[in-house]
C-alpha cells in the first residue's frame, strides 16, 4: 500500500492518472472516500488523495499539536515532496478547505491553485459554530457511531457507500477527532486571504445555509477568483452532483491552470 511517513505518522495516499497534479484535501474522519466520485478526473489530471491523521487508513493516534491546521498543511507538503510533486492545484472540501487554504498561504511557490468546496476562512457565524460544537460535543462523549452513521448518510446515497465510509469512520479515535474539531474552530485565515494571488475558484450549494455566508470574505479579499453557485444541492457538492463538481472544476482548470 502507498503510505509515506510524516514524522512518526504512516500517512496514506492513492495517486490516479497523469498530467498536471491536483490534490483533495477531506473534513475531518471522513478519509479520502469522500473525493471517490472525483477520481474520474484522472481522465485530465494526476490527482492525489490523501488520508488525513485519524482518517481512513492513515496513522489514528497523534497529540494534539498534530491537528491543528498549519501542522496538517505542513503534512500535505511533506507528502507532496516525498512523492516528487513540485506543485499543484489544492482542493479542499468543508473543513478540508481550511487545510487547503493555509496550505496555499505557506507554500504559494508549491501552490497552482486553490478550489474551495463548501469553504470558510473561520468559523464565526451562528449556525457553522453550532456545528463545530455538535461535533466537538459528539466527540467528547466518543460516540463515533454517530458520526459513522450521520456523516454517510448525509453525502451518500448509495448504501454500500455509506456503509464503507461508516466502517472507517468507526475505526477513528474520539479525542483525536475532537481536537480536531476544536483546532478548526480556532482556526482563522480572513484577514490573510488578501495574500492569494493563485487563481481561486469557489463552490457552494445554493441550499447550503452554514457555508455560503463566507463568500462574502472571499469575494472582498481575492482578486483572481471565481464563484460557482450548484442548484438543487446543500453542503455536499462532491457527492450529492458529483458529475457537476467535476465538469466545474476542468471547465475552471481548463481557463486557469
Amino acid at each position: 500500500m502507498p503510505y509515506v511517513k510524516v514524522d512518526k505518522a504512516r500517512i496514506y495516499y492513492e495517486i490516479y492518472g497523469s498530467g498536471q497534479p491536483l490534490v483533495f484535501v477531506h473534513p475531518p474522519v471522513m478519509g479520502q472516500l469522500t473525493f471517490q466520485s472525483q477520481r474520474a478526473l484522472a481522465k485530465h489530471y494526476q490527482v492525489i488523495f490523501i488520508d488525513l491523521f485519524n482518517s481512513g487508513k492513515s496513522t489514528k493516534h497523534v497529540s494534539a499539536s498534530e491537528v491543528e491546521v498549519p501542522y496538517l498543511a505542513k503534512m500535505i507538503n511533506n507528502v507532496l515532496t516525498k512523492i516528487n510533486i513540485q506543485s499543484a492545484v489544492i482542493c479542499g472540501y468543508s473543513n478540508g478547505s481550511s487545510v487547503a487554504t493555509e496550505f496555499a498561504l505557506t507554500y504559494p511557490a508549491r501552490t497552482d491553485g486553490l478550489i474551495l468546496i463548501g469553504g470558510f476562512p473561520e468559523v464565526s457565524s451562528f449556525l457553522l459554530e453550532k456545528e463545530f460544537n455538535l461535533g466537538i460535543w459528539a466527540a467528547k462523549k466518543e460516540l463515533l457511531a454517530l458520526f459513522a452513521l450521520a456523516l454517510p448518510k448525509a453525502h451518500f446515497r448509495s448504501k454500500r457507500e455509506q456503509e464503507e465510509m461508516g466502517r472507517w469512520i468507526k475505526r477513528a479515535d474520539a479525542t483525536v477527532l475532537k481536537d480536531m474539531y476544536e483546532a478548526g474552530k480556532r482556526y482563522v485565515a480572513t484577514e490573510r486571504l488578501k495574500q492569494l494571488s493563485i487563481p481561486v475558484l469557489t463552490i457552494y450549494g445554493k441550499r447550503d445555509l452554514f457555508s455560503t455566508p463566507y463568500l462574502v470574505y472571499f469575494l472582498q479579499e481575492v482578486k483572481k477568483i471565481d464563484v460557482v453557485i450548484v442548484s438543487q444541492v446543500a453542503h455536499q457538492v462532491p457527492t450529492k452532483t458529483p458529475e457537476e463538481c467535476n465538469a466545474i472544476i476542468h471547465q475552471w482548470m481548463v481557463r486557469h491552470i
